[in-house]
């Protein structure tokens, strides 16, 4: 291994300290005469700490039985604190965007959202410490990096690991752990649009035994705001966090977690696409017409942002978002003999939403202004409560190695729905593109209509095993049952009466492969594995859907995941095939003619993802990754309410067909580093009409940083190529990445 660290304290191992000690006492002893040699010492550190696919690590998210990640059947990315730090990454939607084949960005509302391998949305779901407290639209809150140790990725169906949904896939956040060794860090960075950011956190042991390491600690604070490129599109994040570990004896700990997140924004819903004219594709030869576009039926033609509006928001003036969300999670390690362990984990989860916006800003072609509808309140209270309870075995099996895990959660979802209160208008008056008249919203802002109550009870039981068939065969597989509760009671308003709806669900996901090691260090495998997912998020479940199904999602995966080089590059690679089932779809009913939704619909993906992490001399770091996806809908159609038209074969929304990205980092004489490297993602679809086309970009970001003792300074340009682009694809509003800027950072660890 041949890795320096990258942070600015260096590290120091045991090893170094001793000889450190030790060629003090023997130079105590000798004349001024005396020359010692000492023999060379090379200080390295892991590579889970610079790269995204470390093969030695062992990330929580794929497995519950403690695998390396090379010895996984399942794709997974590990982006750690150092990572975020070295590139610059100061969201988590920056640190997920560092791992092979991802993309995300925050739309509507400032809610993040992921697209990976075909699949985005609700099929792609966020975590935070391995804990879901409702389906990404309607929890997923923006968040500095700082406060996490890493985020991990898993691809492809994660039933097995985090229960109902994650068709796509799963991003975890992961939180700092208290730490035995005393160290902190301050950070602090100004950038364009008065744009600023702090973060400072310390760790280490707070004494209470023997060795003063029986109680250690984690304690930290970051704090996030710009005004933003746009005109009133200011955002603020402020989070805190503490963890506490407690050595009660050598096989037993406990570990506390608690943290505090808060935002607020004003939001940009997007510039709103101006056109000369649409064309109903649905009808052959159709001539172009000057009328509002339809996304269903319609292109637009010489669709573009007005240069001269780009900063330009036209949303109320007393637009709002804010959150406050509140972790803690206390774990419990029991080791009852070398070969038996129990761990215990319970967790609280809250969440108070508050959101007052005007939604949808289009372009009006007729009468060349901004029409402007869809004004919603949106209220929050939610409290999750859960236990997790694992049972973890390394007994031989026949003479064979076995890591077995089996466990037992359950999870109280307690939901408070609010909207609109009764008699709010729901559009506002239209304006002009360049220079629209600044209004306000309808009625009091800090008013909301408590409208519904739901519960979501679910237990689960699951099991998973790992067991070595041969030396060079394991075999991985586990299963997963999960019952789901849901209450939904809908409160009495002036016009309708109180009413409750019940419904139940009983999933049975799993993943089953086999890996087998070629050679030292270089593994292939093959996997399957299946996840399940509601039609709509659960928290929005009513008596409509009452006849549906569960929608299931299959992936088949073979991959290899290899070191090379005297372990100076990892390698992997990974090809898939994923197919989600019971999509509703709809249909004309052959007698009557009436149209009709059905379970019917399926979308498929398959693709091929490559990433190579390379450090050919200790002053080099590159990373290279590449994904192609190709992604359409099997059998779909949409009722458009004069009539159906067949999405058969159509691309899914915001679905890239490749996504690449190289990252070098080289080390410079007297402390100086230079690194960064281009991103790019090919052009998606805005809409599953296919019409609309969000352009590929190039993203260039480079930094240059000077490491001083105890400090780093960087400089980091960001959209170097000044690429006008939508991270996320829309279709009448585009919400464009912001223009070419650059941010200065100071770094110092004590």
């Amino acid at each position: 291994m041949f890795f320096r660290p990258f942070s600015a304290r260096p590290a120091r191992p045991a090893s170094a300290i001793f000889l450190g000690l030790g060629s003090t006492l023997v130079l105590a002893q000798t004349t001024a005469s005396d020359v010692i040699k000492l023999e060379t010492v090379e200080v390295s550190s892991a590579k889970e700490k610079h790269f995204s696919l470390p093969l030695d690590a062992t990330p929580v998210s794929g497995s519950r039985v403690g695998l390396a990640n090379r010895d996984l059947p399942a794709s997974v990315s590990i982006v750690s604190q150092e990572m975020m730090q070295l590139r610059g990454l100061r969201t988590a939607v920056d640190a997920v965007e560092a791992a092979v084949g991802m993309t995300g960005g925050t739309q509507y509302g400032s809610i993040p959202g992921y697209t990976t391998r075909g699949f985005s949305g609700n099929a792609v779901t966020i975590l935070r410490d391995g804990i879901r407290q409702n389906t990404a639209s309607q929890s997923s809150r923006p968040l500095d990096s700082f406060l996490l140790d890493r985020v991990e990725v898993l691809k492809g169906p994660a039933g097995l690991m985090f229960g109902e949904g994650a068709v796509g896939g799963a991003v975890n956040y992961l939180s700092k752990s208290p730490s035995a060794t005393a160290g902190g860090e301050l950070l602090v960075s100004i950038g364009n649009w008065d744009t600023y950011r702090l973060g400072v956190g310390w760790g280490g042991p707070l004494g209470g035994g023997a060795d003063g390491q029986a109680v250690t600690a984690r304690v930290d604070y970051s704090h996030l705001e710009t005004a933003g490129y746009v005109d009133r599109a200011e955002e603020r994040y402020d989070a805190a966090a503490v963890a506490l570990g407690w050595r009660v004896s050598p096989t037993f700990n406990l570990t506390l977690f608690t943290s505090c997140l808060t935002d607020w924004n004003e939001s940009y819903y997007g510039n709103p696409v101006i056109y000369d004219a649409v064309v109903d594709t649905t009808i052959p030869g159709a001539a172009p017409e000057v009328r509002a576009f339809n996304s269903s039926t319609d292109r637009m033609i010489n669709p573009r942002v007005d240069p001269a509006a780009r900063r330009t928001n036209t949303n109320i003036a007393d637009n709002y978002a804010e959150t406050e969300n509140g972790f803690v999670r206390l774990r419990a390690d029991w080791d009852l003999t070398p070969d038996l362990a129990v761990r215990n984990e319970t967790y609280v989860a809250t969440q108070l939403l508050k959101w007052r916006n005007l939604e949808t800003h289009v372009w009006n072609p007729v009468t060349q202004l901004v029409d402007r509808r869809s004004f919603l309140h949106i209220y929050r209270d939610d409290q999750l409560t859960g236990n997790r309870l694992d049972v973890s075995s390394n007994h031989p099996v026949a003479g064979r190695a076995n890591r077995l895990t089996a466990g037992v959660s359950y999870e109280h979802n307690d939901l408070i729905r609010g909207g609109t209160p009764i008699g709010y208008a729901t559009t506002a008056s239209s304006v002009t593109l360049l220079d629209p008249e600044l209004t306000y919203g309808p009625g009091d802002p800090d008013r909301f209509l408590k409208n519904a109550g739901v519960l979501i009870e679910t237990t689960a039981l699951y099991v998973e095993d790992a067991f070595d068939l041969t030396p060079a065969v394991k075999l991985v597989g586990g299963l997963r049952w999960d019952d789901i509760n849901l209450r939904r009671d809908t409160y009495a308003t002036a016009t309708t009466a109180a009413s409750t709806y019940r419904k139940d669900y009983h999933p049975l996901t799993g993943r089953g492969g086999v890996v087998w090691t070629v050679r030292e260090q270089l593994n292939l495998y093959a996997s399957y594995s299946r996840a399940a997912e509601p039609v709509t998020q659960l928290a929005s479940f009513t008596s409509s859907r009452d006849d549906t199904t569960l929608q299931t999602g299959r992936q088949w995966e073979i991959g290899a995941k290899g070191s090379f080089l005297d372990g100076r590059a990892d390698v992997t690679l990974a090809l898939y095939d994923i197919e989600k089932n019971d999509l509703l779809a709809s249909t004309l009913d052959p007698v009557t003619g009436e149209r009709l939704s059905q379970q019917i619909g399926s979308q498929k993906s398959r693709g091929v993802e490559l990433a190579v992490a390379l450090s050919p001399t200790p002053d080099w770091r590159i990373e290279f990754n590449a994904a192609y996806t190709d992604a359409w809908y099997g059998r779909y159609a949409e009722n458009l309410g004069t009539g159906i038209i067949d999405r058969s074969g159509n691309v899914p929304a915001n679905i890239p067909e490749w996504v690449t990205s190289l990252f070098v980092s080289k080390e410079l004489p007297h402390g100086f580093t230079l690194n960064g490297g281009p991103r790019y993602v090919s052009e998606r679809f805005g809409n599953t009409h296919n019409s609309v086309v969000a352009d590929a970009y190039v993203a260039l970001d480079l930094g240059l940083s000077w490491r001083w003792r105890e400090a780093t300074f960087a400089l980091r340009g960001r959209n170097l190529l000044d690429e006008e682009y939508e991270p996320v694809a829309g279709t009448t509003m585009r919400r464009l990445a912001d223009p070419i800027s650059l941010e200065f950072s100071t770094r110092v660890t004590f």
